[in-house]
């Protein structure tokens, strides 16, 4: 049972009110196995508005909100790549000055009446800082990333349920990049022996599939668009 009930903005669809009489309404089951709309980018897109406020619910919104959520799951996913091969040691004073200064300001956005945008926009925000901190071509340590992930975790994992921990996609993440680890195996193998038709169908047809591979110093990397 909940413990509070809270009053909520009228839920559009396309601009008009959602009803049976009208025909046009959407149901979970539609939205998650017809169209295969991505739970978490459901919420993410939610959260984009104050709960007070009316919701317009159409492809275009959800095509945007699950975008967003791609850029951060992007970020979750590099750091717990790079978190597996990562040197031992203590989280970075950066680091630390930057998840404590993100909690604050998450919190204080969801104690000023669930002001869930904003909130997203400090997680957004967050995203951007780990993606130029892990691109900026200096290795982080164990402590750091750890320090990084749980944050992801607890604030948009415990509190928005956007991000997945990495033990409830553990099993599939650990076949997914052993997968792509072989194709990035197989492709540098493939440029090394100058075969760059091989290597740059490797590359296109995981762009296809939305998979990005970004060749670094410190060796290949893959992000999900």
């Amino acid at each position: 049972m909940a413990n509070y009930w809270m009053l909520t903005g009228m839920l559009t669809l396309d601009g008009v009110k959602m009803g049976k009489s009208l025909g046009n309404t959407l149901t979970i089951n539609d939205a998650l196995y017809k169209r295969q709309w991505k739970p978490e980018a459901i919420r993410t897109f939610i959260f984009s508005s104050h709960y007070s406020n009316p919701i317009d619910f159409s492809d275009e919104a959800i095509d945007a909100a699950t975008k967003g959520w791609q850029r951060m799951m992007g970020a979750v996913t590099l750091v717990r790549q790079q978190l597996r091969h990562a040197p031992a040691g203590t989280a970075t004073a950066e680091v630390l000055q930057l998840t404590a200064e993100t909690k604050a300001a998450f919190e204080e956005k969801m104690n000023d009446d669930f002001n869930a945008p904003a909130a997203l926009a400090v997680l957004q925000d967050y995203t951007r800082a780990v993606n130029t901190l892990l691109n900026s071509g200096t290795p982080q340590n164990a402590g750091s990333l750890q320090a990084l992930e749980a944050l992801y975790n607890l604030l948009g994992g415990n509190v928005l349920g956007i991000i997945p921990t990495h033990a409830e996609e553990s099993g599939s993440a650990e076949r997914e990049e052993g997968l792509m680890q072989l194709l990035i195996a197989l492709r540098a193998q493939a440029r090394q022996n100058k075969d760059w038709a091989t290597a740059d169908q490797i590359r296109v047809q995981l762009k296809e599939l939305g998979i990005v591979l970004e060749d670094r110093a410190d060796g290949t990397i893959w992000k999900v668009e």
